[in-house]
């Protein structure tokens, strides 16, 4: 894979345009946040002047990291800081292996958590919906930052696709769902999106050369639980190195580059060879707290087990439990626990075959238990506290 380093040599030589510095980026990162907060609508207005037809400038931005959580804080940082009523930004970026759910999906039904754990895989909740992905390197990753009232996400696909198709020769469409398609069945991306007030971002995720087995064992969540969150919806992919032998993610990279510089979605009268001369080309970014102030902080609440576990909307588990010999020789019962937000509400026997006193047993245990953080290791924990005498085995769990 060609490193970013290299890339930025490559990227100038390929379509003329410059590379950005580390400092200058920086330097106009806070340059930005400062303007937003100085600047009065009326001195925004009158900022720019130009000969050519009046028309959003567009920059792309090329994560120089890896690190999901980085990458997602950049996402967040962009948002919350940057004033995208005069220019746009293109934001592609790439991750080492790990699983990233929806805001309001559910991580035990979306990934196989036991299994990413052993592998030392990290799993992630962004802040936009949608299902959930498996990213590697062979993925490239897309994000179309705009103003709120210039969000348009047909746009973005089409940029992409005009990419596809004029460098690739690779036929692409959008479906009712947003998903880019090839040959009429496989999908190679996803969309989502988070719109605000004054600020929106589409993003997705391209399968270029992706590890299509690691990506279904990745997603082999639990789908026995009862979830309120949003399901993600299976469908058949592909590779687009599949359908072109030799297409890398840094050739994609630069393809989608070029046709976001020589594109608009603000009906501008611009060649589109005016539309690239007026942009403001790439800049690669390390997206890092000595980059962007504030960042370091959005990306530790990203990466912590609250943000996790503690979005989780509503779901219901239910598993067999052996119960203790001590209290019943060789029987089964049915256990359902409810949570929210990762908490335990209840724990109850379900089904009619418990006796009255095992199903009270299992109540006034669950009880105990209520408010502590559910975990795949609940169910052991409640048959460990049924073996303690009755002093201990109602003792609240402190949270």
């Amino acid at each position: 894979m060609m490193s970013m380093r290299k890339l930025g040599l490559h990227l100038p030589q390929l379509y003329g345009g410059a590379v950005s510095s580390q400092s200058a980026a920086a330097v106009a990162a806070s340059a930005v946040v400062t303007k937003r907060r100085q600047m009065s609508t009326k001195d925004a207005g009158a900022a720019e002047t130009t000969k050519l037809p009046k028309t959003l400038k567009r920059v792309v931005f090329i994560s120089q990291s890896t690190n999901v959580f980085a990458n997602l804080a950049f996402e967040a940082w962009m948002y919350k800081n940057w004033c995208f009523d005069k220019r746009q930004v293109l934001f592609l970026w790439r991750n080492s292996p790990c699983v990233v759910i929806g805001r309001h999906q559910n991580p035990m039904v979306e990934a196989n958590l036991p299994y990413l754990s052993s592998a030392g895989v990290p799993v992630a909740r962004r802040n936009s919906g949608g299902g959930t992905v498996y990213h590697d390197e062979g993925n490239l990753n897309c994000t179309f930052f705009t103003a709120r009232d210039s969000y348009n996400r047909k746009e973005n696909l089409a940029v992409i696709c005009r990419a596809l198709q004029d460098d690739f020769g690779i036929e692409a469409s959008v479906n009712e769902r947003d998903d880019i398609i090839v040959e009429d069945q496989f999908k190679v991306s996803g969309s989502a999106a988070k719109l605000g007030r004054t600020s929106a971002y589409h993003h997705c995720s391209l399968l270029v050369k992706a590890d299509k087995r690691q990506l279904k064992l990745a997603l082999q969540g639990d789908k026995t639980i009862d979830s309120k969150a949003t399901a993600s919806v299976p469908a058949p992919v592909v590779n687009l190195s599949e359908l072109k032998d030799d297409l890398t993610v840094d050739q994609l990279l630069t393809s989608i580059g070029r046709s976001y510089l020589h594109s608009s979605n603000d009906n501008s009268s611009l060649s589109p060879e005016q539309l690239y001369q007026r942009s403001n080309g790439y800049t690669l970014i390390n997206p890092s707290e000595d980059w962007f102030p504030g960042l370091q902080a959005l990306q530790e609440e990203l990466s912590s087990k609250a943000w996790l576990h503690e979005k989780t909307p509503r779901f219901t588990i239910t598993r067999q439990v052996t119960l203790p010999e001590c209290i019943a020789h060789d029987t089964t019962v049915n256990v359902s626990i409810q949570a929210y937000h990762g908490h335990i509400e209840e724990v109850k026997v379900v089904g009619h075959d418990a006796c009255p006193d095992v199903a009270d047993l299992v109540q006034e245990v669950g009880k105990a238990m209520k408010g502590s953080q559910f975990s795949m290791n609940t169910f052991p924990d409640l048959v460990n506290r049924m073996r303690l005498p009755q002093p201990l085995r109602t003792q609240r769990v402190v949270v």
